[in-house]
């Protein structure tokens, strides 16, 4: 049976799995990312890769890269942190394998694992929204990804929420972005600022659900951010579903928060779109690489 080597590289770690062609996991592993600066993170991805052709009869290699990528020629345009990837072309530096090597937008892995196997599932329209240390997005239009030059669509945490003479300009994204005023590293660091001691996302929401005073506030405007985030996103597509991935979309009343806050912004949007979770969480970006290979070497 046919094995496929898979990545999800991050900014954090490397996931590692050796998938079939369902994408039942054989086997997977996690590695620290490497430190940038040397390619050490091209000498993991080889060792990697080797050392699975062998242990199985691969027959290919499928990468979620964090970053705009050319699905065709494998060039990275950008990485966020992994800039060891940047202004590379991964094709190239893994051609040493003798494999097919097929890479793909994180994000954009998400949307393809959804709607391969996910929650959505024969929806032809919709927009995946996944929260982390910034906010990432993919557009799955007509029933196919959109990518946009560079592959640069979908990068919905660079939308400006706010605006202010008083700031100056150059510093507008810093300050008021999507991704500055709603991600999940966003809150941490403002709540472990005012509380003067480091708090994780899961301390953070357990402190919520005993009205904690010094954190429903602010947690409250994290919600209110993601409400105008996601209703600029329907007035601008009115896709048929947004899907919400990322660890603190998993928090139960996570998806009913959002809803009521649009609901005492414009409740016809919510007429219009319906917000769900991710079905996957840690395993989209694997699933969705593997998709893409094996949609671009014709084989589903």
């Amino acid at each position: 049976m046919e094995r496929y080597v898979i990545f999800d590289v991050g900014g954090t770690t490397v996931k590692h799995a050796i998938m079939n062609a369902e994408g039942v996991a054989i086997e997977s592993s996690s590695y620290p990312t490497p430190a940038q600066g040397n390619d050490e993170i091209y000498e993991l991805l080889l060792q990697l890769i080797n050392e699975s052709k062998r242990k199985y009869p691969v027959k290919g290699v499928a990468l979620s890269i964090p970053g705009a990528v050319d699905i065709n020629s494998g060039e990275v345009y950008y990485a966020g942190s992994v800039i060891d990837l940047m202004h590379s072309n991964v094709k190239e530096k893994l051609k040493e394998t003798g494999l097919p090597i097929e890479l793909e937008n994180d994000a954009n892995c998400v949307a393809l694992a959804e709607n391969w196997k996910g929650n959505a599932v024969n929806t032809d329209n919709f927009v995946c929204i996944t929260l982390g240390t910034g906010i990432g997005g993919s557009i799955y239009l007509n029933g196919n990804l959109y990518r946009g030059k560079h592959g640069m669509a979908g990068e919905i945490g660079l939308m400006l929420l706010h605006a202010d003479s008083k700031t100056p300009e150059q510093l507008l994204f810093e300050k008021y972005s999507f991704s500055r005023l709603g991600s999940t590293w966003n809150l941490e660091d403002r709540i472990s600022k005012k509380l003067e001691r480091p708090l994780t996302g899961r301390e953070i929401f357990a402190l919520y659900e005993q009205r904690d005073e010094g954190v429903t506030k602010e947690v409250e405007s994290f919600y209110h951010t993601l409400a105008i985030g996601t209703l600029n996103i329907i007035h601008v597509m009115a896709p048929e579903k947004i899907l919400f991935g990322g660890g603190i979309s998993s928090q139960h009343n996570f998806i009913s928060k959002i809803k009521q806050k649009i609901s005492t912004i414009r409740p016809e949007a919510l007429e219009l779109t319906e917000l769900d979770h991710c079905h996957f969480y840690n395993q989209s970006g694997q699933l969705g690489a593997l998709h893409h290979f094996l949609k671009q070497t014709n084989k589903c």
